[in-house]
């Protein structure tokens, strides 16, 4: 990429992205969930968009039914760009977090979703995408030149710090960990788990802490598909996450973050 934004290859189609798989020695760790327990805790983002559900909707020219269609938008582009799974909830923390602590104009809200987009590939992907890519999206009502020099203000107004942990991130570790749920449909759970939590974040429920939507997703999952055995219940399941996670899931914040994905998941997803 030059210092323009431009993939100076953006037009051959021959490339081919190969992504690494997860490592079992890793995700079986559990080490690496409590490192994402203390970066969720740490991180100025995740610190911003917890503040932003205490103190309300902060914008005057930007109404939440806007920000609704805006990330729809974003899941949009990075189901069509085929990008990670962690792309568009980090790009929606972004988002938020900026939108918790500056007001934005309206006319410039599509702008800051493709910059949020911009800083989250960059974080996230073997090949970002591109400042150009991200104008044709926005049907070029935004230039190169824009996304290059808002992407100079959201990160320093960001403090800098765009590491942070997504719902996502915490997927992988829980899954080999949870006994209730047989390897062989540990596909079909990520399938479902990554779209309950594409949904939260496009419903706001990215307010709560990403391990309780992480967990909230996984036992919605586990509910839906019916891998729950009779003797298994909901409430043993809630238990062994909030033991294997340190966390109170059992508390309001958890009870707040579980009925709030049932209200803006979908009554079905494709199985």
């Amino acid at each position: 990429m030059d210092s323009s934004g431009h993939d100076p290859q953006e037009m051959n189609n021959t490339w081919v992205v190969l992504r690494a798989g997860c490592d079992p020695a890793v995700t079986r760790d559990l080490r690496v969930l409590r490192n994402l327990r203390y970066v969720e805790q740490t991180s100025s983002s995740s610190s911003s968009s917890s503040s932003s559900s205490s103190s309300g909707w902060e914008q005057t020219d930007i109404q939440p039914h806007m920000r609704r269609i805006l990330t729809e938008w974003m899941l949009q582009v990075c189901e069509d760009q085929q990008c990670e799974r962690e792309v568009f909830p980090q790009a929606v923390r972004y988002l938020d977090s900026y939108l918790a602590q500056f007001t934005v104009e309206k006319v410039n809200l599509q702008l800051l979703g493709a910059v949020c987009m911009f800083l989250a590939s960059k974080m996230r992907e073997l090949v970002p995408l591109t400042a150009s890519k991200l104008c044709v999206y926005t049907d070029n009502s935004v230039s190169v030149a824009d996304i290059l020099q808002w992407e100079v203000a959201v990160v320093s107004r960001l403090d800098w710090c765009l590491a942070s942990a997504v719902p996502s991130d915490f997927l992988e570790p829980i899954l080999h960990a949870l006994p209730f749920v047989q390897s062989l449909h540990h596909s079909k759970m990520r399938r479902h788990v990554h779209s309950y939590i594409a949904l939260t974040a496009i419903g706001k429920v990215s307010v709560f802490q990403p391990s309780a939507v992480a967990c909230a997703c996984v036992r919605i999952a586990m509910q839906r598909l019916r891998l729950l055995d009779a003797a298994v219940t909901s409430h043993s399941v809630t238990k062994f996450l909030a033991s294997l996670l340190a966390i109170d899931l059992v508390s309001r914040m958890f009870d707040l973050s579980f009925q709030s994905i049932l209200i803006f998941t979908l009554p079905s997803v494709q199985q």
